[in-house]
């Protein structure tokens, strides 16, 4: 389970959803927001970022706090680096998936579908490609500056961990800026992402060298 977990951590994000939850109704034109997203997405062909994370657990009183450098690139590559309280690297290159804990790297490759499944899921969070994604059901919400984005898993493997996964998008840029993942059992990790900068070139090695 905690490996499952570390896997799909890409994207979790800083503040929490339900503090502001109150200010969010049903789209007027969900079909609109989402292709507007959808264009923006695919506009994007790479981005850098600096991330913040908090994982809110029932065992703890203070949520677990961590930070690190996020970097994606199309088609199909994406570095997940947190870098404090201690190393963790997640690096999709294509169809390889590989991941490093502190100082040894871990084995994914005896993970097959669901490793397939996490790639998936990690990278059509930030390209877009969830709206098209039959793992998911959406509901598209809006304040008086934001969408948000509620899915709900219907991957079965997913459903057991995750009850449902929020992305808050800010509707001056349409750029993914927090996204949570609710578990099942109550617990939550949530991220902000900071100093973005997209379509900037990035150095092929960054996503060849854990």
């Amino acid at each position: 389970m905690r490996n499952y977990r570390l896997l799909i951590l890409v994207c979790l994000l800083f503040s929490a959803i339900s503090s502001f939850a109150q200010d969010f109704k049903a789209a007027s034109n969900p079909e609109k927001i989402l292709a507007d997203l959808r264009k923006s997405s695919l506009a994007t062909s790479s981005i850098q970022a600096d991330f913040k994370e908090e994982k809110f657990l029932s065992f703890l009183k203070e949520p677990e706090k961590s930070s690190g450098v996020f970097y994606f690139k199309k088609d199909d590559k994406m570095r997940w680096e947190q870098q404090t309280p201690f190393k963790y690297v997640i690096l999709i290159n294509g169809d390889k998936l590989r991941v490093q804990d502190g100082s040894k790297e871990k084995n994914v490759g005896a993970a097959g579908r669901m490793a397939g499944q996490i790639k998936q899921v990690m990278l059509g969070l930030v390209n877009g490609d969830f709206q098209q994604s039959k793992a998911f059901t959406q509901v598209c919400l809006e304040s008086a500056d934001q969408y948000l984005v509620v899915l709900t898993p219907t991957n079965k493997r997913m459903r057991n961990v995750y009850s449902k996964i929020n992305l808050v998008f800010p509707k001056s840029t349409l750029r993914l800026k927090e996204l949570t993942f609710f578990e099942k059992g109550g617990d939550k990790s949530v991220m902000k992402f900071q100093n973005e900068k997209f379509n900037q070139p990035i150095a092929d090695a960054v996503f060849l060298n854990l």
